[in-house]
């Protein structure tokens, strides 16, 4: 898990991609909605084998559609579930096995990992993850922790034109 150099997404996986000539770590969502090349997909080296290129072998992951992401109202359908249960935030977390933090993160709007979410869903009965959009929208809010991103610096480029 990385940061995506174009967006600047964190906790994402990120391929190796060309952009005019630039080299940049992009998430798939980026990859392909800007149809960029990829150069290096991710890679598996095996301990037995004595030359460097055979140690090396490269998997590659089909980028679809199709694939399920995570909900953008997830924590506000957290919230909604529990509560009509009749459940604090401590006691979902108690059936969970979770920290009362990583719940009342979630229920926040921080996306917890893929696993954590899946027990969510399990534990009040409800869907979090959707079917892929065909086209990938995000709306970015850029917190002043964060450094301004290459897709920033285009995005401020193209609305001067």
């Amino acid at each position: 898990m990385g940061t995506c150099e174009m967006c600047g997404t964190d906790r994402v996986s990120t391929l190796l991609s060309e952009i005019s000539g630039a080299k940049l770590r992009c998430c798939p969502r980026c990859i392909e909605s800007n149809n960029l090349t990829v150069l290096e997909r991710r890679t598996h080296v095996s301990t037995n084998v004595s030359t460097e290129a055979e140690r090396t072998r490269t998997y590659t992951r089909n980028i679809s559609k199709t694939e399920k992401e995570v909900a953008l109202n997830f924590h506000s359908r957290i919230k909604v579930a529990r509560e009509s249960k009749g459940w604090s935030t401590r006691d979902l977390a108690k059936r969970m096995n979770l920290r009362l933090n990583d719940v009342q993160k979630a229920e926040a709007g921080v996306q917890p990992s893929d696993s954590v979410l899946k027990k969510i869903e399990k534990a009040l009965d409800i869907t979090l993850f959707e079917d892929g959009l065909s086209e990938p929208e995000r709306s970015v809010k850029t917190p002043t922790s964060r450094g301004l991103t290459i897709g920033d610096a285009l995005d401020e480029f193209l609305a001067k034109e």
